[in-house]
């Protein structure tokens, strides 16, 4: 709790907010903005939830959870450098993505391919 207490108080001073300011925005009582960030207090789960989508995070990242997934979309990635998809032990270049997208969406088109997951 003690993480998620300096990440609050982080992210809302990032914002330029006073605790109260933070209170009412998310319609809180300004004791509980002062519990939450003193560490006093636990964060319930709808509060939780409030303070991800106000501060434009996830809950994963207020509770400083690591392993999570990462949507990713093939087409992006052959526009972009910002991340490398690697097989084996060489990354992929732009022309191989470029090949497996369209792989994908042929044998996709023609009902060959596994279903998509979510």
């Amino acid at each position: 709790m003690n993480d998620l207490s300096k990440k609050l108080k982080e992210l809302r001073e990032q914002k330029g907010l006073s605790p109260e300011q933070l209170a009412a925005e998310l319609g809180l009582a300004k004791s509980t903005v002062w519990a939450y960030e003193g560490g006093k207090k636990q964060v319930s789960v709808d509060h939780l939830s409030r303070l991800a989508d106000f501060f434009d995070t996830s809950t994963d990242f207020l509770l400083d959870r690591t392993n999570r997934t990462v949507d990713l979309n093939l087409q992006n990635l052959v526009e972009t450098s910002e991340y490398k998809l690697w097989i084996g032990d060489q990354p992929m270049n732009r022309k191989e993505l470029e090949e497996a997208a369209s792989y994908i969406q042929v044998k996709r088109r023609m009902g060959n391919f596994g279903a998509a997951t979510t």
